[in-house]
């Protein structure tokens, strides 16, 4: 019997193989293993059969047998996705480096991460990066089911929880020194949303390490971390102040929305009247037309050590939580007037 004479009208299944072949049903999955002493004659009529049937076979359910998907989640905001997308490849190229399938989550905002777990249960993961913060209660359903963690880039510390971060407090604390020493005095700060945990870090090391270099007084105002709502917030910000003659932004769309506002809005020279540090060094901060002085995250070198520290993880569940901090680099471009050119790295 030929495969031509058993018509599927529905996803071809190794039983349908199988019964096309003349063979076990086992016989099917053996013949789809490069390492199985399936004759070459019965392996290549079985994928011949199989082609003809439409048939591939399904990861989810031979993950079902086997209880290892090769299958990792990874959990990451709009804002990420649209903003960084380098990020979310850094981590597919890396995980795909071991043999490792992406599943890509993506939420709102770390505010609605609890509404992806559920979701996420759903599915057998290998294991979770999650680009967010999460409450213990959610931490603990997956560490029931054996589903190891590693927090990308969030300060999250959890029982046999990993987690791998840039070092945004101390990057916060040097670019208030790096502007202090270059002679700038009245100095403002714009950070992202009240209930967003990196960029509260960099910006309160900021303001807290001006504090003790003397400068008690540092406007900051809070909003999202989009270019609009940098050039907006900023815009309103000094309208009642003395003109600032520095601004350091909790990230690189921030910077740039200032950048504009600062140039089409009021009239300012960039570095000239005002110096302006953002923070991730996003692709657009090199460009030409911005060249924004920045803090370079160790992006590349986190994703790697994020992949190692989950596949480590899960053949050493009762490893000790390991929280690991990566300083990042500051890259001097022309929007702000700083005297430290030779620092290579914080």
């Amino acid at each position: 019997m030929s495969a031509s004479d058993n018509e599927i009208p529905y996803p071809a299944t190794s039983y349908d193989v199988a019964k096309a072949a003349g063979v076990a049903q086992s016989t099917v999955s053996r013949c789809f293993q490069d390492d199985s002493n399936i004759s070459p004659e019965t392996r290549e009529r079985v994928r011949r059969i199989a082609a003809e049937l439409g048939y591939s076979r399904n990861a989810l359910a031979r993950s079902l047998i086997t209880r290892k998907s090769n299958m990792v989640g990874v959990v990451a905001t709009r804002f990420t996705i649209r903003n960084n997308p380098e990020l979310v490849y850094t981590l597919g190229d890396a995980l795909r480096s071991e043999k490792r399938r992406m599943l890509l989550m993506v939420i709102e905002s770390d505010a609605t991460v609890g509404s992806i777990i559920d979701e996420a249960l759903e599915y057998p993961l290998d294991g979770l990066i999650c680009c967010s913060n999460m409450k213990e209660t959610d931490i603990s359903r997956f560490r029931t089911r054996r589903v190891p963690i590693v927090f990308f880039n969030r300060d999250v510390k959890s029982a046999l929880t990993d987690s791998i971060a840039t070092d945004h407090a101390e990057a916060g604390q040097r670019a208030a020194d790096l502007l202090f020493e270059a002679g700038h005095r009245r100095i403002v700060c714009i950070k992202g949303p009240e209930k967003a945990q990196v960029s509260l870090v960099r910006a309160s090391a900021f303001v807290a390490r001006l504090a003790e270099l003397g400068v008690a007084h540092v406007p900051t105002v809070s909003t999202d971390f989009s270019y609009d709502q940098g050039l907006t917030a900023f815009t309103d910000l000094v309208e009642n102040l003395p003109r600032p003659d520095a601004v350091f932004c909790a990230n690189d769309q921030l910077a740039l929305g200032v950048m504009d506002a600062c140039r089409y809005k009021l009239g300012w020279r960039i570095p000239e009247d005002i110096s302006v540090v953002g923070f991730d060094d996003i692709a657009e901060a090199g460009r030409l037309s911005y060249q924004l002085t920045t803090i370079r995250q160790p992006i590349l070198e986190m994703a790697l050590k994020a992949v190692e520290l989950l596949l480590s993880r899960a053949t050493n569940t009762d490893v000790e939580e390991r929280n690991i901090r990566m300083a990042g680099r500051l890259i001097v471009r022309t929007s702000a007037r700083i005297q430290d050119k030779e620092c290579p790295s914080l």
